[in-house]
């Protein structure tokens, strides 16, 4: 299973984990169905909030996807997420949210870089459980899950 770490404006990440957004939003396409999705909630919060596992992924142009998400009686999309694709020349992806769990102690940035993790990505990375930076950021994200004091 693909595990793909995506920042996210606080606003959204709450919507997403408060189960208020159905649908995320991102230009480009390479996330697959049951993957699971870590947030990283940008400034200020500038934490791991999160994560959720995708449902169905919806590719296409823009107008493609406006017209997948206005098919749902609900999604949570609002007009800043179809901004963000809106005049993209590139695909763009609407990834279903599924079983959001918000994390019972976010794992700051600061804790993320002492464990050699620089900087989180501008719209979404995979982790590689192969890689020892990605092996130590998907502990320390299991032992939140499981509500251990990371300090």
């Amino acid at each position: 299973m693909a595990i793909v770490l995506l920042s996210i404006k606080p606003r959204f990440a709450e919507e997403i984990l408060s189960r208020f957004k159905r649908f995320e939003l991102r230009a480009g396409s390479g996330i697959l169905p049951n993957a699971r999705v870590i947030l990283y909630a940008s400034s200020p919060v500038k934490s791991i909030v999160g994560e959720f596992r995708v449902g169905k992924v919806f590719i296409g142009s823009y107008e493609d996807i406006v017209r997948v998400i206005n098919s749902f009686p609900y999604s949570g999309v609002d007009e800043e997420d179809f901004s963000y694709i809106r005049g993209r020349k590139r695909k763009a992806m609407a990834i279903e949210i599924l079983n959001p769990i918000k994390y019972c102690k976010p794992i700051p940035l600061t804790k993320l870089r002492e464990i050699g993790f620089r900087n989180p990505p501008r719209s979404y990375q995979f982790l590689y459980p192969e890689n020892p930076i990605h092996r130590a950021l998907i502990h320390l994200i299991e032992e939140v899950i499981r509500c251990r004091d990371i300090n």
